[in-house]
């Protein structure tokens, strides 16, 4: 299945959301929407933001990733779902310099890559699970721009991407808004931490200040100061 056209946010919301580091915005959807800790940059990065483009593909299918960059605009994201596949690379150096050309602002891969050297000559954001110099065929054509899983995280197309040096979290598009008002309370929550920190207190003793106390259900007979 592939689907042409898919709806994406408003320009206001991706600046929004821009702002922010993935942590903060992990925070303030309850660290529900952050991709699995092995997904990483292999190019160092200080954050992409951007509309989800999706690919689901089967293992060592290298043709679906390749046409989806056809159905990407600038400053759109590429997801691709390989299932976590850790030994077949279904992206590379060809692909990545495709990609930099048209003006897609990365790509994100629930699976393996090659040809980093060349990723890196050109600077062109790529995450991944693993890295190998075994290359997949162009037998199979799988679906684009439908519901997909990247990292453990539900991905629709038109969704918010966030990635910097941390990893990579998904903002819904249905739930945007609310994401972002949330995460400016988070934002002041942790200034406020700061600003108490600065003036002598401890991490805990600040956490404690803001926060109004903890319900300890581990280790709640020891005694902290």
């Amino acid at each position: 299945m592939i689907i042409e056209r898919i709806e994406r946010p408003s320009k206001d919301i991706i600046n929004g959301l821009s702002k922010y580091p993935t942590a903060l915005l992990s925070d303030a959807m309850e660290k529900s929407q952050a991709m699995y800790s092995e997904i990483k940059s292999v190019v160092p990065i200080e954050k992409v933001v951007g509309p989800a483009i999706t690919a689901r593909t089967m293992v060592a299918d290298y043709l679906t990733p390749v046409a989806a960059i056809d159905y990407a605009e600038p400053g759109d994201i590429l997801i691709i779902d390989v299932r976590g596949h850790r030994d077949t690379a279904i992206w590379g150096g060809l692909a990545s310099t495709s990609c930099k050309s048209r003006g897609i602002a990365a790509v994100i891969i629930d699976g393996a890559i090659r040809d980093v050297a060349e990723i890196r000559k050109i600077q062109f954001p790529v995450f991944a699970r693993a890295v190998t110099p075994n290359a997949g065929d162009c037998s199979v054509l799988g679906d684009i721009n439908v519901p997909i899983q990247c990292g453990g995280v539900l991905v629709n197309p038109g969704d918010i991407v966030v990635a910097d040096s941390d990893g990579v979290v998904i903002v819904p598009a249905n739930r945007a808004v609310q994401v972002l008002e949330k995460v400016k309370k988070q934002e002041e929550i942790e200034e406020k931490i700061r600003q108490l920190m600065s003036q002598g207190l401890s991490c805990y003793e600040a956490l404690k200040d803001v926060c109004g106390g903890f319900t300890i259900t581990v280790g709640k007979d020891v005694e902290i100061p």
